[in-house]
């Protein structure tokens, strides 16, 4: 018991460490997935921007707008040949909505820029798109074009170098923040560096861990197989010397007890004192509870390597619970206990051991006068439970406390272990009855109130009518 407590201490040990550097496994995992997602946010907001260059647009912007005001000037001096106007007007403005529109304008705020310029530049194309689109060749006189121009290079005057500034604006706050990112990653970088070197030292730790434990579970698994040995070994050795003790014990045991009740019977017809034949009395008696005692320490040991045989045949109970009560009669009279036998108006009859339903009720009875006060009866009774046949021994002793009543089966199990003297006890009684009535294809149990007495019962299957 105390190799086994010893074990439990270690195992719970290596449990709790096992379970302590799992754990902070698991917790540097956690924090390694959770950089690789800011890692991987990170990257997507630079591939956003690379995709969507907002400076990019704003130099077509400023490119375009450049272009067109130059167009128009041309147009004004009255170079041949006509430039499309209207293709280039709508191009710049093009380059308006993918600023205003999309994704840009969420890249330039988080830039912290103003983009107002922009809108600016847009609502003032939408009100120069009708005098853009009355430029057509045929549409306007030379002089009504040229002052059709004049007032929408008027419009635009100032927009380049507005756009050229926020342009510039744009670049500077794209390469701080590109910078911002970089120094993010390279942070990032290290410590998916450091958490990956954590995580690879907390593996190789708990792998480590994991082989000092197989290897004490290893160690305390021989060191228990060598204790189940040793026990299994002194378990049999102290069944084989009760054997052969229990077997020279009783040939020489049986013929004293013959020399005895000889002795006994030759001296009953003289006028020897009484002392003398109480002690040969009491001799007899302690006789025949040291053969009893014998007799169940066999019967146990045959039980244990499953020496018993049973040769079941039809018997009644009521003939068997009757031979019994008159074997312990006698003995029943030691403690001034009387049997009241009631037995069933039919036959009862099951398939079974007779001798060893016999040696089960003998049991019984014996525990009942053992327990039971002086002057007290015990009833017996044998009767049909459903399509069982029941044999009940009923006392009036101590009864069996309640804390007590699940071990009362075991071998060698006493309820008052103390005891001495007449009530003294083996402890195998019921343990062999257990066994026997198991082997019978039956059952053992009882009812007991402690104060009250108690009812023992074995149950056993009735012989159906057909058979």
């Amino acid at each position: 018991m105390a190799a086994q407590d010893h074990f439990s201490r270690i195992a719970f040990k290596g449990r709790f460490v096992r379970a302590f550097f799992l754990s902070l496994f698991m917790v540097a995992i956690l924090f390694v997935f959770i950089v690789i997602y800011k890692l991987d946010e990170r990257i997507q907001n630079i591939q956003v921007a690379e995709q969507s260059d907002p400076v990019w647009v704003a130099s077509q912007l400023q490119f375009e707008l450049l272009r067109l005001k130059n167009e128009l000037g041309q147009l004004a001096l009255d170079y041949t040949p006509q430039p499309d106007i209207g293709l280039r007007f709508d191009i710049a403005w093009s380059r308006i909505t993918v600023l205003t529109e999309g994704r840009l304008p969420a890249v330039i705020e988080s830039y912290g820029l103003n983009a107002d310029i922009v809108q600016e530049l847009e609502a003032t194309f939408g009100r120069i798109e009708p005098a853009i689109a009355a430029l057509a060749p045929d549409g306007l006189s030379t002089e009504q074009r040229r002052a059709s121009v004049e007032d929408i290079l008027r419009q635009l005057e100032g927009y380049d170098l507005s756009i050229r500034d926020f342009l510039v604006e744009l670049a500077q706050a794209k390469s701080a923040a590109m910078a911002d990112v970089r120094t993010g990653l390279l942070s990032l970088s290290h410590a998916i560096a450091y958490l990956g070197a954590t995580v690879l030292i907390l593996l190789a730790i708990f792998v480590f861990i994991l082989l000092l434990d197989l290897s004490e579970a290893k160690q305390a698994e021989n060191k228990m197989r060598k204790l189940a040995d040793e026990a299994s070994s002194a378990a049999r050795m102290k069944t084989n010397f009760m054997s052969v003790i229990s077997h020279e014990l009783r040939t020489p045991l049986t013929s004293i007890l013959g020399g005895l009740a000889l002795l006994k019977f030759k001296l009953s017809n003289t006028h020897i004192d009484e002392t003398t034949i109480k002690l040969l009395d009491v001799a007899s008696r302690n006789g025949d509870r040291l053969l009893e005692l014998i007799n169940n320490i066999l019967d146990a040991q045959a039980l244990s390597e499953s020496r018993v045989k049973v040769v079941q045949k039809p018997v009644d109970l009521n003939e068997v619970a009757a031979a019994a009560v008159e074997d312990c009669e006698a003995y029943a009279n030691q403690f001034g206990v009387t049997y009241r036998l009631k037995t069933a108006t039919e036959t009862v009859e099951v398939l079974t051991d007779r001798a060893r339903v016999g040696q089960i009720l003998v049991n019984l009875l014996s525990n009942a006068a053992k327990f039971t006060p002086p002057g007290g009866i015990v009833d017996i009774r044998v009767q049909k439970f459903g399509k069982q046949a029941r044999v009940e021994v009923i006392d009036e002793g101590i009864g069996i406390p309640h804390h007590l009543q699940g071990s009362i089966f075991s071998p060698f199990y006493q309820v008052n272990p103390g005891t001495t003297g007449a009530t003294k006890s083996s402890g195998l009684g019921l343990s062999i009855s257990k066994q026997l009535i198991d082997l019978l294809d039956g059952e053992i149990g009882f009812n007991s109130t402690q104060g009250q007495g108690s009812i023992f019962w074995i149950e056993l299957p009735l012989i159906s009518p057909e058979k």
